[in-house]
C-alpha cells in the first residue's frame, strides 16, 4: 500500500512539474519571433537562385519566368501585361523577369507542371485561365469564373 503512495505521488509530481515546464517555456518564447522564410515580392527583376525558386513553388504560388534577350522588340509590350497581372496575383504570382540569352515566357506550378506562353496572346483573360489551371492555390476568380 505504501509502494502504491508513493507511486502515486510520483505520477503526480511529474504532471505538476511538466505544466510548470511547459508554462515556462511558453512564457520564455513568448518574444521571438521566428521568420517564415524568404520575402520574395511579387515582380523580381533578376534571376531568382534556385533555393528561391523552390521557396516559391513549394509556398503554394506559381513562378511565371519571363527571361528575354536585349534585342527582343516583342518583349517591350509583353513587360505591361506580366507586370498588371503579377500586381494583382501577388498573392499567388512570383513574376521573374530578367536578361538573358534566350527569350523565353513560361508558367510554373507548385505541382511541376510548366506551361509555355511565349506564343500566347497575353489578355487579361488568357493569363488568368493558364494560371487557373496550373495554380494549385487559387484565388475566388478561379474558383468562381463569371
Amino acid at each position: 500500500m505504501a509502494k502504491e503512495r508513493w507511486m502515486a505521488i510520483f505520477i503526480g509530481l511529474i504532471m505538476v512539474l511538466s505544466a510548470a515546464g511547459f508554462a515556462l517555456n511558453s512564457a520564455m518564447n513568448q518574444g521571438t519571433t521566428q521568420t517564415p522564410g524568404l520575402s520574395i515580392p511579387a515582380i523580381v527583376t533578376r534571376q531568382l537562385t534556385s533555393e528561391e525558386t523552390v521557396y516559391v513553388l513549394q509556398s503554394g504560388r506559381v513562378l511565371i519566368e519571363f527571361f528575354y534577350s536585349p534585342n527582343c522588340t516583342e518583349c517591350a509590350e509583353k513587360t505591361p501585361a506580366l507586370e498588371a497581372f503579377a500586381q494583382r496575383m501577388s498573392e499567388f504570382v512570383v513574376l521573374e523577369e530578367a536578361p538573358a540569352n534566350e527569350t523565353s515566357l513560361q508558367i510554373i506550378g507548385s505541382g511541376g507542371k510548366i506551361q509555355d506562353m511565349w506564343n500566347m496572346s497575353l489578355s487579361d483573360q488568357n493569363l488568368m485561365d493558364t494560371f487557373c489551371e496550373i495554380a494549385i492555390a487559387q484565388p475566388p476568380e478561379c474558383l468562381m469564373p463569371e
